[in-house]
């Protein structure tokens, strides 16, 4: 009679030695449950050796985008590495590939961060390259009638970007230049990466934080000044409190100019905001536009 393997025998011989979970569980039936036995049968088969460089970064990796025959449905994916040589492997970028693609049709794989089929995949790549590798995350967006979505991907495949566009005008007669503007705005959030659309979006417990923080720099600020003017004679002038508030929200404004995709300095008008520039676009195809939402993936950056 063969033994019970247990979850959690399993997950111990993973742990050890980095194999994937049906490797792991074939290698238990096969050792009748015997722990020691696993681990040799998987060494003997080459499937263990990862778990010793379980504390090695992954820095490096690809980012794969994929887009739906009409062009309403995109889905992005970053798989993570430690070398720039596995990352540029056609193997790893035919399984991102293949995972963007499926991604597309199988809501299961709506995240293949997730997914238990699409990391054995992974894991089983990473054994023949020798290399700890994960799916770090994916994303789909569907563009519900009256949008339109597009893509930027840097040609090094380590960054890409979509946006998503409203268009309350006549879409047909706009779709290509909205297509257009919208690879625009996607290679914006890959050159200056903000992190939020709009400065509503940013939290406000994170936008106190930064007060405080402007706040006790120029507060040292103030007193290594007032020692200065002890020091040379000169006469010291405290900051008034409306001054002191006036720059501290001239540098929460700057923190928005930086972070916030629509207040950024547009990477192609910079004398303009990319507010300005949807302005400027919405009044020459006679309709507004509105960015929906955007996402940036930078290998290696949150």
């Amino acid at each position: 009679m063969s033994a019970t393997i247990t979850g959690e025998q399993v997950m111990s011989l993973r742990n050890q030695t980095g194999a994937g979970v049906m490797d792991c569980k074939n290698a238990l039936k096969e050792s009748a449950g015997d722990l020691a036995k696993a681990v040799e049968f998987l060494r003997k088969k080459g499937l263990a050796g990862l778990a010793k460089r379980a504390d090695r970064l992954m820095k490096e990796g690809i980012v794969t985008v994929k887009v739906s025959p009409d062009a309403q449905t995109l889905s992005m994916v970053e798989i993570n590495c430690e070398t720039d040589f596995v990352a540029k492997n056609p193997e790893v970028r035919a399984l991102a590939e293949e995972l963007s693609a499926l991604m597309i049709t199988d809501a299961s794989l709506a995240n293949p961060a997730d997914n238990a089929a699409a990391k054995e995949k992974l894991q089983a790549l990473a054994i023949k390259c020798g290399e700890n590798m994960a799916i770090r995350r994916g994303t789909v967006c569907r563009a519900p009638a009256g949008t339109i979505v597009n893509f930027y991907i840097h040609s090094d495949s380590k960054k890409a970007a979509y946006a998503e566009l409203a268009f309350d005008g006549d879409l047909n007669a706009a779709k290509s230049e909205l297509m257009v503007f919208a690879r625009e705005l996607a290679m914006q959030s890959v050159a200056m990466h903000p992190k939020w659309l709009r400065r509503e979006d940013v939290p406000a417990d994170l936008i106190a934080k930064e007060r405080e923080i402007y706040r006790a720099k120029m507060e040292k600020d103030e007193t290594d000044a007032k020692a200065l003017a002890a020091e040379t004679g000169k006469v010291y002038k405290p900051k008034s409190p409306e001054g002191v508030e006036k720059m501290l929200d001239g540098r929460v404004n700057k923190f928005y100019q930086e972070a916030c995709l629509l207040e950024q300095v547009s990477i192609r008008e910079t004398k303009l905001s990319v507010a300005q520039v949807i302005k400027n676009h919405s009044d020459k195809l006679k309709g507004n536009i509105l960015v929906k939402k955007f996402e940036c993936y930078i290998v290696g950056v949150e």
